[in-house]
């Protein structure tokens, strides 16, 4: 598929994935997102994964990446759509490198503002698990 989309606005029906490298990021009773997942602390930015123009491989493999560069364990992907990102008074800017990248900005700097907003992100996005053999 191979579009580039690096400095296309998002629109709000673009889905977002944020890689989940930490096993607890996510409930294992009921597989949701949980909040920590959202959190950009202590980052001014929140990096996420833009899906437009690309295939579900191609997505895992980019996880992968981000994954291999920590190193860390990636588990899966908190997937949520830009309309739920933009709505609570966040702007997503695309960014050159690396491919489909960009940051969620416009966070309020003191964390506990942080916590309310990544409980409503986290409410939004749906737990999308590494297939297996990837």
């Amino acid at each position: 598929m191979n579009q580039d989309v690096s400095f296309a606005p998002v629109t709000d029906s673009e889905n977002l994935a944020r890689f989940v490298l930490f096993r607890g990021w996510v409930r294992s009773s009921n597989s949701t997102v949980k909040p920590d997942a959202f959190i950009p602390y202590p980052y001014p930015d929140l990096s996420v994964t833009r899906h437009i123009g690309l295939s579900e491989q191609e997505i895992w493999q980019l996880g992968q990446a981000v994954a291999d560069s920590r190193p860390a364990t990636l588990h899966g992907r908190a997937d949520i759509q830009a309309l739920q990102v933009t709505g609570r008074s966040l702007r997503i800017v695309p960014t050159s490198e690396p491919k489909n990248h960009a940051n969620i900005t416009g966070w309020p700097k003191d964390k506990p503002a942080q916590k309310i907003i990544a409980l409503q992100l986290a409410a939004d996005a749906w737990y999308v698990p590494r297939p297996s053999g990837n």
